[in-house]
């Protein structure tokens, strides 16, 4: 092979590792709005508590994707140890370019929990919460951040503990662990109050790993939920997602109800 050969393939090389590479969602701030149909994948993830996974949830989550969708690597942000700062601002960011025709995944792995509802648009007088590193992100404060994207196709996928009336469980699921996260305000909620309103429904499509009531467990291959999806993700290249969720569903719930666990396993679509 002569020399002039062997540079131009690798120059062909960098150029597809380029356009595969895994951007910094630092890099969002230079992405402009585009006429032309794109999607963009914010994936990310929290070992917080007794987690270990989380992060590598995340990863696993936008790589996948990434391939199924052929994702240009500049429209995927993975954001592992994730701060509450960071979760609002890529989604805020996102909300300055992201257009009507776009396609957008938002994917969260970590601990749930639940604090004092102040709204009153709970019935159980609860919100449910995203554990990031440093604080919580309530449903509502989730719901009006992704309702700021302008276009209506949108999916995402919560890997935790949904803790809306949700009690932890006494036995740990076969070495599996829970993603619950018990906190102060999560005992406090429980107080009785008086719904006011109605929840604003969350923007687009979710799959979530668990019923509000249920407990979301983590293996030591990663959240359930999210590795048996991609699994079946992997297996079932041609199916769509609903039907690829269906099967995730089936398992995960069959699982963790042959492994004996207090709080079986549900994944939701809504």
């Amino acid at each position: 092979m002569s020399f002039t050969v062997r540079v131009y393939l690798l120059a062909l090389l960098l150029a597809f590792q380029s356009a595969n590479a895994i951007a910094s969602c630092n890099d969002w701030r230079t992405l402009k709005p585009n006429s032309k149909k794109e999607t963009f994948i914010l994936a990310m993830g929290a070992n917080t508590g007794n987690l270990k996974m989380a992060n590598h949830d995340a990863k696993s989550f936008a790589k996948a994707m990434q391939k199924r969708f052929r994702v240009p690597g500049s429209h995927v942000c993975i954001r592992k140890y994730v701060k509450r700062w960071q979760f609002e601002y890529a989604l805020e960011r996102l909300a300055k370019f992201v257009r009507k025709q776009d396609q957008v995944f938002i994917f969260f792995s970590g601990h749930g929990t639940k604090q004092r509802d102040n709204s009153g648009d709970e019935k159980d007088c609860c919100d449910e919460a995203l554990v990031t590193l440093d604080s919580p992100v309530t449903d509502d404060a989730f719901v009006s951040l992704v309702k700021k994207l302008k276009t209506n196709r949108i999916i995402t996928f919560i890997d935790t503990c949904f803790a809306s009336g949700m009690l932890r469980g006494e036995k740990n699921c076969q070495k599996a662990k829970s993603k619950f996260l018990l906190k102060g305000d999560a005992i406090n909620c429980l107080k009785r109050c008086r719904p006011r309103g109605f929840k604003q429904p969350l923007k687009g499509v979710l799959y979530a790993a668990s019923k509000e009531h249920q407990d979301a467990w983590e293996t030591s291959e990663g959240g359930l939920f999210t590795f048996t999806f991609i699994k079946n993700l992997k297996a079932y290249p041609k199916e769509s997602l609903d039907k690829i969720f269906r099967r995730t569903k089936q398992q995960v719930s069959a699982a963790t109800r042959k492994k004996g666990c207090v709080h079986p396993q549900d994944p939701q679509r809504w």
